[in-house]
C-alpha cells in the first residue's frame, strides 16, 4: 500500500509540476473574415532554435484591417493577427546561447526558409516559403509568441517597449531608402498623414529636404505633420496640385493607398525624379499613368515589399531619437478591447497600440 501511495504521489506531483509549467493565454483569433473571438489557450513551447517571448506592446496597422474584413491575400484563417510586437523573453529553446530569460526584444514578422532560390539571391523579402508572423503564422494579438531565434533582435535599454513596437513600419521604410538611393537635400511631396507619412516627413526633414509638401485630409494629423517640419500642408488633393511644387519634386511619397491619387503622381515629379508607391494597394485595380513621361522625364517608380536586413537600423533610428514617435502611438487598448476596435471600424487614429501591461 504504501508503494503504490508512494507511486501514486509520485505521479500525480509529476502531473501539477507539467501543469503548473504550461502557460494559459489569452489570444484573440481572427477565424474567419469579421469573426474575432478571445479565447484561452496553451501558448507554443519553443522548440530548440526558437524563442517564446510574453508580448508587452503591439502596434496595430492598415495590414490587420485588411485581414480582418478579407482583403489581405496572403492570410490563413484561422490566425492570430498582429506583427508589430515588443517583448520579453520568458523561456528560450535548448540551443539558444544569445539570449535569455528577461531580454528586452522585438520581432521581426517574416520568417524566410533561408534555402529557395530567392533567399540565396539576398532577395530574402521574396521567399517561396514565407511565414509571416499574424498574417500565416501566430501573432501579437496573444499574450505570448515563440518565433524562431533569427527573428528576434535585443533593444536598448533606452528604447520603450512602444517604440520598439514600431519598429517593423519604420524597417520596411529604411529598405525603401536602400533600394532607391535618395539623395540628401532634395524636395519632396508626402501623400498621407498616417504612421509611414510622418515617419518619412521626419527622415526627409532630417536628410535636409526642402521644402516638404504635405497632403493629408486629417486635421489631427496635419497638426502633428506641422511639428514634424512639413513646410507646406494642404488637406486635398485638388488644392495640391495647383501648389508650386508640382512638376518640380524630387520625391514623391504615396501612402494613401489610393490609386486615384498614385495615378496623379508622375504630374508632381520632376525630371529624373522618383516615386515611391508605398501602400498596400487593392490587388487587381489599375492606375492610369501617361507612360511617355516616364520615358521622356526619367521617372523613377518604386514599391516596397517588407523589411529585409533593415530591423537593426529602424532600431537604431529610433532608440536615437531621430523618429519621434511621441503623439503617433495616440490609442493605447487592451487585448479585451480589440475586437471591440475592429467591429467598430478604424478610427482616426495613427497608431493604436495593445498594452500587455
Amino acid at each position: 500500500m504504501d508503494l503504490e501511495l508512494g507511486i501514486f504521489l509520485g505521479i500525480s506531483a509529476k502531473i501539477i509540476i507539467c501543469i503548473i509549467q504550461l502557460k494559459i493565454m489569452r489570444a484573440f483569433i481572427l477565424r474567419e473574415p469579421e469573426k474575432l473571438e478571445l479565447i484561452d489557450m496553451k501558448a507554443k513551447e519553443p522548440g530548440e532554435e526558437e524563442i517564446q517571448i510574453r508580448t508587452v506592446a503591439c502596434g496595430i496597422c492598415g495590414t490587420d484591417f485588411h485581414a480582418y474584413h478579407g482583403k489581405h491575400l496572403a492570410v490563413k484563417y484561422p490566425v492570430i493577427p498582429g506583427h508589430e510586437m515588443s517583448g520579453i523573453v520568458s523561456k528560450t529553446g535548448k540551443n539558444i546561447t544569445s539570449f535569455k530569460r528577461g531580454d528586452h526584444v522585438v520581432v521581426d514578422p517574416n520568417i524566410t526558409c533561408g534555402h529557395c532560390e530567392y533567399c540565396k539571391e539576398g532577395k530574402e523579402n521574396f521567399c517561396e516559403n514565407m511565414r509571416s508572423v499574424g498574417i500565416n503564422y501566430p501573432g501579437g494579438f496573444g499574450e505570448y509568441v515563440t518565433v524562431p531565434e533569427k527573428v528576434v533582435y535585443k533593444i536598448p535599454s533606452n528604447m520603450s517597449f512602444e517604440a520598439a513596437a514600431m519598429t517593423e513600419p519604420v524597417a520596411c521604410i529604411v529598405h525603401a531608402f536602400e533600394t532607391t538611393y535618395i539623395h540628401l537635400g532634395g524636395s519632396a511631396v508626402i501623400l498621407g498623414t498616417g504612421f509611414i507619412g510622418l515617419t518619412f516627413l521626419q527622415i526627409l526633414k532630417g536628410m535636409g529636404y526642402y521644402p516638404i509638401y504635405v497632403m493629408g485630409r486629417n486635421p489631427v494629423r496635419n497638426k502633428l505633420a506641422k511639428k514634424y517640419g512639413a513646410d507646406m500642408i494642404y488637406t486635398n488633393i485638388d488644392d495640391l496640385m495647383k501648389s508650386q511644387i508640382i512638376g518640380k519634386s524630387d520625391l514623391v511619397v504615396e501612402a494613401t493607398g489610393d490609386n486615384s491619387i498614385l495615378s496623379k503622381t508622375i504630374d508632381m515629379v520632376s525630371p529624373s525624379g522618383k516615386i515611391f508607391a508605398f501602400s498596400v494597394y487593392p490587388p487587381g485595380e489599375n492606375v492610369s499613368i501617361d507612360s511617355n513621361r516616364i520615358y521622356s522625364k526619367e521617372i523613377s517608380i518604386f514599391g516596397d515589399f517588407i523589411n529585409p536586413y533593415t530591423m537593426r537600423k529602424a532600431i537604431n533610428m529610433i532608440s536615437s531619437g531621430l523618429i519621434d514617435y511621441a503623439g503617433m502611438e495616440d490609442h493605447t487598448i487592451s487585448i479585451n478591447d480589440i475586437g471591440d476596435l475592429f467591429s467598430s471600424g478604424k478610427k482616426n487614429f495613427i497608431k493604436p497600440l495593445i498594452s500587455y501591461e
